[in-house]
């Protein structure tokens, strides 16, 4: 069996759901936080996260890139919707990057200290906001309101949605109003998926630990 060390900073961020992938499918890996900017000049591109995957004849296989490092864990471990329904793939994708842009908005507003830059930023992140909820509740209740993106089992964007919103809360964590699309009243369908993965054994130390 292979064995993982995510390298990425201590704070909660874009690596948030590669590590609920790898909590979820049980794989034996640790997290290394590198000393930066000392070791920038030592990963892929410069950039964080990197997944150093060691095989068990020492070979190793070094990615970067959140997106890129989820799709190889989750297509290595049978969490992805069918490859042969293209329509469904690309809808995974979908959801998956609107998750990804309201990410990248909250990085936005935490490290632009321009006011009306930020104040820009805000409003848009509002405005995204409203509408990913509107969108994926409404797919949540096609698939039938069961707790999942997909079918009746955990896969992909479920365990997406649950990194990205820990990421969210605490990006946002002094601005609680901006937490209010996804509240329980206005995201019913996002928060049920939350919840299901709340009671799934394989994700408990992660889901105490982030308290989504």
């Amino acid at each position: 069996m292979s064995t993982y060390t995510l390298r990425h900073f201590q704070a909660p961020g874009r690596a948030e759901p590669c590590k609920a992938i790898l909590e979820y499918t049980g794989a034996k890996w640790v997290l290394e936080t590198p000393q930066w900017p000392q070791e920038k000049v030592n990963q892929p591109v410069g950039k964080l996260p990197v997944l150093v995957e060691t095989n068990k004849d020492g070979t190793r296989f070094v990615l970067s890139d959140s997106l890129a490092i989820e799709q190889y864990l989750v297509c290595k471990h049978n969490l992805c919707v069918p490859e042969q329904d293209r329509q469904l793939v690309a809808r995974q994708t979908e959801l998956r990057n609107q998750l990804n842009d309201l990410f990248q908005l909250t990085q936005l507003i935490v490290h632009v200290t321009e006011p009306s830059t930020r104040t820009m930023f805000v409003q848009k992140f509002m405005t995204m906001a409203k509408d990913v909820v509107i969108y994926h509740e409404k797919c949540i209740k096609e698939n039938g309101s069961n707790g999942h993106y997909f079918g009746n089992k955990t896969t992909y964007v479920d365990l997406a949605w649950v990194g990205t919103m820990h990421a969210i809360r605490v990006n946002l964590k002094s601005m609680p109003e901006m937490l209010e699309p996804f509240n329980k009243k206005n995201a019913p369908q996002m928060n049920t998926i939350l919840v299901t993965l709340e009671k799934e054994p394989k994700l408990a130390e992660y889901m105490d630990n982030c308290q989504c």
